[in-house]
């Protein structure tokens, strides 16, 4: 993730990003201050295999699924912050987390999901760096519900085991 590029949008010094892209043998899943189709078509011109799309996927859903269908559901991530409020439902966070997306998480999946999803990177951000062990119980159940999706799961990762806790969620 190009933080840098999150922050300052088209003001970003993305340089190093292409300079990795040309040179990189792995392949690269990249993201970060994506606001528009160029931002997109760019990264993958210079051989990224994925462009994660994060606050976007939840502010503008509609033009997401459209660059799902013009680049392909294997090139599109959509990255969602979560916070599970004190009823346990999760509500996507957009900007850097100060900003709350205007749906939940579920009714937005279902949307984003009937618009050709396939891979989910999700992050719930109440353990996001707090080493406290992944949100199994959350990846467990986008799992069920979206059997088809591709689950990256993110926040609270601190041991290996906690990497073994996440198999049998499916993500």
């Amino acid at each position: 993730v190009d933080l840098a590029a999150s922050r300052d949008g088209v003001d970003a010094d993305t340089s190093a990003l292409f300079e990795l892209l040309a040179v990189a043998p792995q392949q690269v899943q990249t993201g970060g201050g994506v606001r528009c189709e160029d931002d997109v078509r760019r990264r993958l011109e210079a051989g990224a295999s994925r462009v994660v799309i994060g606050s976007l996927s939840v502010t503008q859903s509609g033009l997401f699924i459209d660059w799902l269908k013009l680049f392909g559901a294997e090139k599109l991530v959509a990255a969602l912050d979560i916070r599970i409020d004190e009823q346990g439902v999760p509500w996507p966070r957009t900007h850097g987390w100060t900003e709350s997306g205007d749906r939940d998480m579920w009714v937005l999946l279902d949307e984003l999901v009937a618009g050709g999803l396939k891979h989910l990177l999700c992050t719930d951000i109440s353990r996001d760096g707090a080493l406290s062990g992944p949100n199994l119980d959350l990846y467990t159940e986008i799992c069920s519900r979206y059997p088809g999706l591709e689950l990256q799961a993110s926040g609270g990762v601190s041991s290996l085991q906690d990497i073994e806790d996440l198999k049998p969620t499916g993500s």
